[in-house]
C-alpha cells in the first residue's frame, strides 16, 4: 500500500464487527490500526451479533453494549482518530429502524467521539 499510496481502501465497521466475532483468528482491532492510514472512507454501521446475526446496517448509539453483541464503535472511532483523520465517514445504516431522535442522537454522538468534545 506504502508503494502505490493512490489506491485507498474502504473499511467497513459493521463487517469488520461482524467477522471479528464469527471468526477467532481475526482481531478487528489490529485490522483497523494496521489499514487504516490507507483509507479513503470508512462504512459506519452496527450489527448485534450474538448466536444470530441482529440488526444488521443498525446506526450506531452510545446505547448499544459490547456485551450484548454490538461494536464496540467507541474503540474503533479511537482508532480512526489516532490513525487517518483525513478519512471520510459514511454513514451506512438503515436510518428507517430508529426515531428521528435517536437518529440525531446517533449523528451527534459520532461528531463528539470524533472531535473530541
Amino acid at each position: 500500500m506504502d508503494e502505490f499510496n493512490n489506491i485507498k481502501l474502504c473499511l467497513d465497521i459493521g463487517r469488520l464487527h461482524l467477522q471479528e466475532m464469527t471468526d477467532e483468528n481475526f482481531d478487528s482491532f489490529r485490522f483497523l490500526e494496521k489499514y487504516t492510514r490507507y483509507a479513503e472512507v470508512i462504512h459506519l454501521w452496527n450489527v448485534k451479533v450474538t448466536s444470530n446475526l441482529e440488526n444488521s446496517h443498525y446506526p450506531v448509539l452510545p446505547k448499544h453494549l459490547t456485551s450484548e453483541g454490538w461494536a464496540d464503535v467507541e474503540q474503533y472511532m479511537k482508532i480512526l482518530i489516532d490513525e487517518n483523520q483525513d478519512c471520510k465517514i459514511l454513514f451506512e445504516h438503515r436510518s428507517d429502524l430508529i426515531s428521528d431522535d435517536e437518529l440525531d442522537e446517533c449523528y451527534r454522538w459520532i461528531d463528539e467521539l470524533l472531535t473530541g468534545c
